[in-house]
């Protein structure tokens, strides 16, 4: 069986009563797409195949319906684990939740065929004090954009797009995709939709403000294949501080339940050197990550005389693990460079386990960062084609860079 083509929702006028006009409804409700009772399905929707439009047949009825509410967000988990068999957590319902935090609002599209699930995009619009500003990233630079039945993703992926931009209050969507063969592959999909401007730009390293940029360090089969990649410095680092902290009596400990993850961070976070200034708020989601992950992971150090040291949190996906934060004890031990010593550790519990990669989430600094690559993608964006929309844009992208810092930042989200 060969993969969907991809398509286009264009609407014409029915030529007869057993064919409805689809309707445009607001946020959370559905757009159905009905059939003829000669069970010729999809008789308003041309696809798009090159440039000739061809009709289908099939026996049910597309919709696609945008939700916000974290409870109707949830209730689609059956659903999504029977299109996830590798059970990715990026493409978890209740995982996408636990990462929606202040300043965003989450429109997730959930796409189905005859009532059965065959697809969600994950998307979260940006709030500014507490002002929409009608626009929605979904970003797939770790997977985490679009969960579908791959027969069907390229249907899925329009219908999510077009549906999101019928929406009141939606301007713009941006989907950040990983570059296959120097291409971003959506594009192609998504040529052809009907009254919406799109264009891409790449997503440079360390050139963007609201992308985040996700250090992947691949792993050998040994650990001590690893060291030898590293520079003689750091290599001497890996192995001196790890040394010099065992022989001080201290353990690493390489299970903690969430609880006491959650304990110890938040007990690390006022003297950790790069979490101090950071609300509590941000070291409790990011547990709640962690804990929503259906294969988390957390260690730590622990002192000879029972105190935290140093902890981390993560998850597992398929081949990888993820790091999702580090919470450290600079202030008492900052001559003990914890941040390596526990980087260690978990570099070699995950080669232990056969795992070839790891993820750490929101790049690393040195020296780690040194041996890290990152996944190029671009950024597709697709806004409604009206004269008011394109005029705002226009003058935000003209006047923004010149705005107070504050109002710079907020423009910089819509253009």
């Amino acid at each position: 069986m060969s993969r969907d083509p991809g398509f286009s929702f264009r609407f014409t006028q029915p030529s007869s009563p057993s064919l409805k006009t689809p309707r445009r409804r607001g946020a959370g409700e559905i757009v159905q797409f009905a059939d003829s009772k000669r069970s010729v399905c999809f008789q308003t929707i041309k696809i798009v195949l090159g440039l000739e439009p061809q009709c289908t047949a099939g026996t049910g009825n597309w919709s696609a319906t945008v939700l916000s509410d974290p409870s109707d967000i949830r209730r689609l988990k059956p659903g999504a684990d029977g299109l996830n068999p590798d059970g990715e957590p990026e493409l978890d319902p209740e995982f996408f939740l636990s990462s929606v935090v202040k300043g965003w609002r989450a429109r997730v599209v959930a796409v189905s065929r005859g009532g059965r699930l065959e697809g969600i995009l994950f998307g979260k619009e940006r709030v500014i004090s507490g002002v929409p500003t009608g626009v929605v990233y979904a970003d797939g630079s770790l997977g985490g954009l679009l969960l579908a039945n791959p027969f069907y993703e390229r249907r899925v992926l329009r219908a999510a797009v077009e549906q999101l931009l019928a929406c009141p209050g939606i301007r713009g969507v941006r989907l950040r995709v990983p570059l296959v063969a120097g291409e971003p592959r959506v594009v192609p999909d998504l040529l052809g939709l009907k009254s919406i401007d799109m264009h891409s730009v790449p997503v440079e390293y360390n050139q963007s403000r609201y992308w985040k940029q996700h250090a992947h360090l691949s792993l050998p089969a040994t650990y001590q294949q690893f060291l030898e990649r590293l520079g003689s410095t750091t290599r001497h680092n890996f192995r001196y501080y790890r040394k010099r902290f065992e022989s001080a009596g201290h353990r690493f400990v390489d299970s903690l339940s969430t609880n006491d993850l959650l304990s110890a961070a938040l007990s690390l976070q006022p003297n950790a050197k790069f979490m101090s200034d950071s609300p509590a708020a941000r070291v409790k989601q990011s547990c709640e990550m962690v804990s929503a992950a259906q294969r988390g992971f957390a260690v730590g150090l622990r002192h000879r005389d029972g105190r935290w040291m140093s902890v981390i949190g993560g998850w597992y996906r398929p081949g990888a693990g993820v790091l999702c934060f580090q919470c450290n004890n600079d202030n008492d031990f900052g001559s003990h460079s914890l941040s390596v010593v526990l980087r260690a550790y978990l570099i070699e519990k995950l080669i232990k386990q056969g795992l070839g990669e790891l993820v750490i989430w929101s790049d690393t600094a040195p020296p780690l960062s040194r041996y890290a690559s990152y996944t190029p993608t671009v950024a597709v964006h697709l806004d409604a084609a009206t004269t008011t929309w394109r005029l705002a844009r226009r003058v935000l992208s003209t006047v923004g860079p010149h705005l107070p810092k504050r109002w710079a930042s907020a423009a910089l989200w819509v253009y």
